[in-house]
């Protein structure tokens, strides 16, 4: 598995259940090859690597590691990201190409296979999460 996510064993969940984060981070953790180029006939494979990776993490560590990275991109975005933040996304994930790759893909799961996300996934993506010094320092133990 890649970067410090930890492998968690969860019950599977459905791709339409999850935010587009929550996608990205799946993918990260699933056997998707980094190197993936995607083709049309991939679509389900696409789908079965989230629920992978949502498995092989479990639902709350998918929840809480989507939460933090879509709290830090916004701070990224303003540029207002602190150098511990910063330091925590990429402990979280280390290879970063990959983890572009899967927030690509995710994108186009959302955008152009499941075209749905449920509501309970909706609200939790309007919820980032910002990680404070503690919690930075809890990221990089």
């Amino acid at each position: 598995m890649h970067a410090t996510l930890k492998a968690v064993q969860s019950p599977q969940v459905s791709v339409r259940d999850l935010s587009t984060m929550e996608r990205a981070v799946a993918l990260y953790a699933s056997d998707m090859p980094t190197a993936y180029r995607h083709r049309v006939a991939d679509d389900a494979k696409l789908c079965d690597w989230i629920t992978q990776g949502a498995a092989r993490l479990g639902l709350g560590e998918l929840y809480r590691s989507a939460a933090f990275t879509s709290g830090y991109l916004r701070l990224w975005i303003e540029d207002s990201a602190t150098l511990g933040q910063t330091a925590a996304h990429l402990a979280r994930f280390a290879d970063q190409p990959r983890f572009n790759l899967a927030q690509r893909m995710a994108s186009s799961v959302s955008l152009w296979v499941v075209k749905e996300i449920s509501d309970a996934a909706r609200a939790r993506a309007d919820r980032p999460v910002v990680e404070t010094a503690d919690l930075v320092s809890a990221v990089a133990a």
